[in-house]
Formats: C-alpha cells, structure tokens, sequence
C-alpha cells in the first residue's frame, strides 16, 4: 500500500513539460488528441479506480482552442490597422494600376441609364420626339362645336376616308356644325399666305350642311402653323354676336364662292342677324347716304357688300353698329 502512495505522489509532483507553440499556428486540441500515441493514453490509464485531472492542461487547452478558432484573416486586418503602411514599390504600383484598368475602373465608367441594356439599344431622345410629332392629334375644339385635326403618316386602310386622293403625308383638318360666310374670308387669307397649300372644301351658304376644310401640304410645320391660325381665329369669333369679315382685292376664288359678278377692289361680310334684319339696315343707309355706289347682296345668315375698298370698309362699319343698337 506504501508503494502505492508513493507512486501517486511521484506522479503528481512531475512538472508539466509539454512545449510552447505559436497559439496563431496552434493545431487545434482535438486534432493533437487524435494524434496522440495509443501508449500514452495507456500510460494516462496506468492505475485503474483513480482520476487525476490536470486542471494547467485543460485552461491550457481552452486557451489555445479559443487562439485557433479565431481565423488568420481576422487577425490580420487588426494588427494591419495597427502597422503604419509600408510604400509601394514599383511593381507594387504597376499591380495596383493593372487593377484599377480591369473591373473597378470599367464598373467606373458605365453610365447609370444603361441598366441591364446595352447602351446601343436605346432610342435617342431626339428619335423619340421625331417619332412623337408624326402622331395624329386633336389640335383643339370651340364651344360651338369648331374642331381641328392634324394627321401624319396615315395608315394605308384609312386613306380612302379622306374627300380626295391623298399625295402628301400629312393632312389638317378643319370642321363645323354650321357654314358661315367668314369661314371663306379666313381661308381666303390662308391661300395667300400658303399658296403651295392644296385643299378640298365642303361649304354652303345656306348652311344646310356642316363646314369642313381639308389642307394637304407636304410641309408638316406649314401645314401645322396654318390649322392653328385658321382655328385661332374660328374661335375668337365666338365672342362676338356680329362679325364682320373684310377682303382688300378679293382674289378670284373668293369672289366666285360669294357670287360676286365683275372685278371689284373690296368686299365685305356682316355676320349675326337674318335675312331681312340685312334689307332693314341697307335701307335706313342708302336713303342717309344716297350717293354711294357699293353693292349689296342679300342672304340667309349675312349681308355682303362690295365695291371699292374705301367705301366698302365704311358702309360695313356703319351697318354693324346699326346692327348692334337695334338688336
């Protein structure tokens, strides 16, 4: 029994001689306790019934278990915050420039509009709008049912839809409920001051159909410019109750559509009373102003008076204001 205290104390009183390792490049504990002798785990195991535990081995253990667990990189990202950057050398340099040319430096430059797309895929801003001035549009309506249209590049099924035959690409439009005589005069205007300008008028005197004007003009930015004036004008008149329209040398055109017989230097239109309100006011005048030599003529929805320009403009002026005291 002696002998086998002694052991015991002997075993005990040994001091610990395992060596030192760099805890960074420590194997792990489990590992080195696989790898460790089948005789030295016999040894450990050398007096059965007694368990001596080495409480120095196992915080050592923990120690170096917690060291190897921590990952390298880790590490070094914290002593590299520590350590003052060291210069670059020359192929240091010729590697840093090498590797800003390739993925940083070409995701750099790639525009933000691009998207997922290519960049040769998207349609210029300036194509874009080309592209949306060849639409067909409703330039604008009035109050009295006065409306404008503007088509391009009509499609090849609806062209018959037209009054005639279609030879440019784009066609304004101008329609009304009611036919009136200042419709021509605008038209008229329109003529002169467009004289490439085709068209195909559907009018009547009596307005016992609806106005429409068509315009062809293979200019687009004309033949937009023109429906705008024509319809600015159709529809600042509806402000009024009496209009009056005037013509300085009636052109050809203009003077068949009134019925006019003979070459006259001016012609005149009073719009806003009826038929016989006209034969009322032309009478109070010729018998005030029996000298006057201008023609009259009488219709359903206006009074027309032509002759010499002067004289013409005057009488028309007189008439409206006459017209407009006894309504």
């Amino acid at each position: 029994m002696s002998d086998f205290i002694k052991s015991v104390v002997e075993e005990v009183m040994k001091p610990y001689q395992k060596p030192k390792m760099n805890p960074i490049m420590a194997i792990p504990p489990q590992v080195q306790k696989t790898e460790q002798p089948m005789k030295e785990m016999k040894s450990n195991q050398a007096i059965p019934g007694i368990s001596r535990p080495n409480y120095q081995r196992a915080k050592m253990d923990k120690r170096l278990s917690v060291a190897a667990a921590v990952p390298p990189s880790h590490q070094r990202t914290h002593i590299s915050k520590q350590v003052k950057p060291q210069q670059p050398t020359n192929g240091n340099n010729n590697r840093a420039k090498g590797y800003l040319k390739d993925p940083l430096a070409q995701l750099q430059t790639i525009s933000l509009i691009q998207g997922k797309k290519p960049a040769g895929s998207y349609e210029s801003f300036s194509s874009q709008q080309q592209r949306s001035l060849r639409e067909s549009k409703l330039i604008g309506q009035t109050a009295d049912g006065t409306k404008a249209w503007l088509f391009n590049d009509l499609h090849s099924s609806l062209e018959n839809n037209f009054q005639r035959s279609l030879k440019s690409n784009s066609i304004g439009v101008i329609t009304s409920e009611k036919c009136t005589a200042g419709q021509l005069f605008y038209l008229n205007d329109l003529l002169r001051e467009y004289p490439s300008m085709k068209y195909c008028l559907t009018w009547d005197k009596e307005s016992r159909q609806s106005f429409v004007l068509e315009l062809y003009e293979d200019n687009e930015q004309a033949l937009l410019d023109a429906v705008k004036v024509f319809y600015k004008k159709v529809s600042q008149r509806t402000y009024q109750s009496i209009h009056i329209y005037k013509a300085i040398s009636p052109s050809p055109w203009l003077t068949k559509q009134l019925d006019i017989k003979g070459s006259v230097s001016g012609a005149a239109v009073i719009e806003g009373f009826d038929y016989y309100t006209g034969v009322l006011l032309a009478d109070r005048y010729l018998k005030r102003n029996p000298a006057i030599t201008a023609g009259f003529s009488f219709e359903k929805n206006y009074l027309l008076i032509y002759g010499e320009y002067d004289s013409v403009s005057k009488i028309s002026e007189d008439l409206k204001k006459e017209a407009e005291r006894i309504k």
